[in-house]
């Protein structure tokens, strides 16, 4: 409801609002993510540690800030100096620690220490531990503020504590409070609005109470939150734990810049089973809630439920109220320093309310890296180490594997066509996927497809399991099916193809990725077959999408990479370590040759698309070809929900002959086809799955999941499709005569394959061979 002065915004234009704010304080775009992320958490919830941070200076990069150092490290800890970074991105970053190291061994304690600004808003903290199943519990140290019991002068920081804890019934406990009377952001709210604040909440300097914000904050002091003795000692106790401990100063806060926090993440199971520990836990929330209410009093609430409703109703209604003096000053504050990023625009300016094609942005990304040549095609810095400013004084980059010019410029680009807010470029498709496994822990539980690239099945069936992983693999068609597969709670991860390699079947990924968000698990869309030029996953509601870069966007064969594109500011932190920690990072170079396949990626996939489509044409009409798979066809299964949620069907199509030796023929016979595996190079490229990409996959559990050893793979490149047909008709034509199959009658063909393709307007096969040659 709006009072006041209050109005309603919508939360995507509040999200941009803040986002261009934060980028204006001085952060890189990923870190002013993370920090919009946190406010606008606060936001949503009425917490006063939202957006009135921007304008009231508490979100601002500190120019002596370094990189963390990581002091001491155990199984089980790590102690960390900040070197100035920024409160949310070390908070982040402890939080990230904490749920590794409770994952593997029971209970994580980071504690970090050198930091002078805002951590935010606990309880968002917290909720990530507890989405982990783990026990959340996070203090913050802050300058002298508060008063002891028996003093008007401020000696304590508000000090607040929140705490996470799973249930059974899905959302966390989330307990997050301050021990002083009011939040100091409260303060800054009231005064930004002219507003009291209660009596018996503060003092002035003289040490008189007062309700005034101004006066409690030019130099006053808060009361606790009891305004007794409980309240002073557990301010102490958080100030000893949070401050003390992880080394944060415990006099001259203020001055000294030096301010500790401390995470600690604990499993439940240590005690016992974890499900038991959360039916308890939501049992007592139950009888808390059952108690009979106090007169005028309606309903008994839990602690962060009030808040917990806010978000939710405002998140349904697409906005959110803000004072009308507040906004102004966001607004100001977004526009100030134009796009507020480190990296310089291109040379075409988006207008507000247009839009540009994809193949226009692939050629024009949004931002290009400063670059004091102005150079017009990306520099590549094929360097390992980065000259510091002094040895104490670190620049924005050190070592490439934490990151390289050249690889910011690709996953910045990669990151604006798949509308993610953050993407990762690694050594290989595998090296992505593999990042992506690391987001479970053991116990968790896998769904993934019955027909995925060999490489990925490889990685679920003999990796996964050392991991102490447990692998379901289904029909990824059939809804019914993944829904019956996935574990609520236990599930973790739901990994889609679509199209799937090589049978080329069709998975409706809205409503899957819709399943796996409500069971609390992370999505992924393998999307390596159609590449953001044909269709974009994370619009379709995936969490990742995993594109191998060695297919389209490289497009030349002289490429292996694979990107990550992530949703969600949290979930790409963690990927973000990851890839930092385990180093599967792409190197310059190849981060380079990924940046010039872009530009014509494509001008590329629509050529070959047209291509495809004209050889399954033809292929549905040979009387040799027993089934052709190929979304692009309206008699292919999924060829409907394809055109729902893609642009093409593509270039890659298979088909079954039902002879391994006519089929071996056929691939070995044609002259322009190169046999190998992998797909998207502008050579059309042929193979057998079965004896070459998909060889990993036991004979039987190919059986089993429909992939025949007759089965043929095709990836129409650039060429002329009249050659390549012409080709394609004489491998075939030896087929037939050195094993005597005479096939069917053309056009008796398998549900996957009637028809001719008409999810993409291209001419017919008669018309790019007329006169056209007689079939076999």
């Amino acid at each position: 409801m709006v009072q006041n002065d209050d109005v309603e915004v919508k939360l995507s234009e509040l999200k941009d609002l803040t986002l261009r704010a934060v980028c204006n304080c001085g952060f890189e775009t990923d870190q002013a993510a993370i920090i919009a992320e946190v406010l606008l958490w606060a936001q949503v919830r009425s917490n006063s540690q939202g957006v009135i941070k921007i304008p009231a200076g508490a979100v601002a990069k500190a120019s002596d800030a370094g990189q963390p150092v990581v002091e001491s490290d155990s199984p089980i800890s790590a102690h960390i100096n900040g070197h100035k970074q920024y409160g949310m991105l070390m908070m982040q970053l402890a939080t990230t620690h904490a749920i590794s190291k409770a994952s593997a061994g029971g209970i994580g304690i980071i504690g970090f220490y050198n930091t002078a600004s805002s951590t935010g808003a606990l309880g968002y903290f917290a909720e990530q531990i507890a989405n982990k199943d783990l026990i959340g519990i996070v203090l913050a140290q802050s300058p002298e503020a508060v008063a002891p019991q028996g003093s008007t002068e401020a000696v304590f920081g508000t000090n607040p504590i929140a705490v996470g804890v799973p249930t059974a019934s899905g959302a966390p406990l989330i307990i997050d409070l301050a021990t002083s009377a009011v939040a100091w952001y409260d303060l800054v709210e009231a005064q930004a609005a002219g507003k009291p604040v209660d009596a018996n909440v503060g003092y002035n300097s003289s040490g008189r109470p007062t309700t005034s914000p101004s006066a409690i904050l030019e130099g006053g002091a808060l009361q606790t939150f009891d305004r007794g003795s409980k309240g002073s000692a557990l301010s102490l106790l958080f100030e000893l734990l949070g401050g003390a401990w992880p080394g944060g100063a415990v006099t001259g806060k203020l001055a000294s810049g030096n301010w500790g926090n401390l995470v600690v993440a604990i499993q439940p199971g240590v005690l016992g089973g974890v499900d038991a520990f959360k039916q308890r836990v939501s049992e007592l929330c139950a009888r808390v809630k059952s108690a009979r209410p106090a007169p005028g009093v309606p309903e008994v609430l839990l602690p962060g439920e009030r808040s917990s409703r806010l978000a939710a109703q405002r998140t349904a209604a697409g906005s959110v109220p803000i004072s009308n003096r507040l906004l102004s000053q966001l607004r100001k504050a977004a526009d100030a320093l134009g796009t507020g990023q480190v990296v310089q625009q291109s040379d075409v300016q988006r207008q507000p309310g247009s839009e540009l094609s994809l193949a226009t942005r692939l050629t024009h990304p949004e931002f290009w890296n400063d670059d004091p040549y102005n150079a017009t095609a990306p520099p590549m810095y094929q360097t390992s180490t980065f000259r510091q400013l002094s040895a104490v004084d670190c620049g924005p980059y050190d070592y490439t594997r934490s990151g390289n010019p050249t690889r910011t410029q690709l996953e910045r680009q990669m990151a604006e066509i798949e509308g993610a807010d953050r993407a990762f470029a690694f050594a290989s498709g595998m090296a992505a996927l593999s990042a992506v496994l690391r987001l479970c822990v053991a116990g968790d539980h896998v769904v993934a497809g019955d027909d995925l690239y060999g490489g990925t099945s490889r990685l679920l069936e003999q990796v996964a399991p050392t991991l102490g992983l447990t692998v379901s693999n289904v029909d990824t068609t059939n809804i019914a099916a993944v829904k019956a597969a996935i574990v609520p709670g236990k599930t973790k991860l739901v990994m889609l193809e679509s199209p799937t390699n090589p049978r080329m079947q069709i998975c409706d990924i809205k409503p899957l990725c819709a399943l796996a968000r409500e069971a609390g698990a992370t999505s992924v869309v393998d999307n390596s077959i159609l590449a953001p030029t044909f269709q974009q996953p994370l619009a379709l509601g995936a969490d990742i999408c995993m594109t191998s870069a060695t297919k389209f966007i490289g497009g030349h064969a002289d490429l292996t990479a694979g990107i990550l594109a992530v949703k969600g500011a949290a979930l790409a932190q963690r990927i973000a370590f990851v890839q930092n920690a385990e180093g599967a990072f792409l190197a310059p170079f190849e981060c380079w040759l990924a940046l010039r396949g872009l530009q014509t990626m494509a001008l590329r996939m629509e050529r070959q698309a047209t291509t495809a489509g004209l050889l399954a044409e033809f292929l549905v009409a040979h009387p040799l070809v027993r089934k052709v798979n190929f979304p692009g066809l309206p008699g292919h299964p999924g060829h409907d929900i394809n055109v729902r949620q893609a642009t093409s069907g593509g270039s890659l199509l298979s088909f079954e002959t039902g002879s391994v030796e006519a089929s071996r023929i056929i691939v070995e016979q044609t002259k322009l086809f190169k046999v190998t595996v992998s797909f998207g190079s502008v050579s059309s490229l042929i193979s057998l799955p079965c004896y070459m990409s998909h060889a990993s996959i036991p004979a039987a559990l190919r059986a089993s999941r429909g992939l025949p050893d007759d089965l043929v793979r095709i990836s129409a490149g650039i060429e002329d499709p009249k050659d390549l047909l012409a080709d394609l008709r004489q491998a075939m034509q030896k087929a037939v005569h050195a094993t005597g199959e005479n096939g069917h009658a053309p056009g008796a063909v398998g549900a996957q394959g009637t028809g001719p393709a008409k999810q993409q307007a291209v001419p017919s096969t008669a018309a790019v061979l007329a006169p056209a040659a007689a079939l076999p």
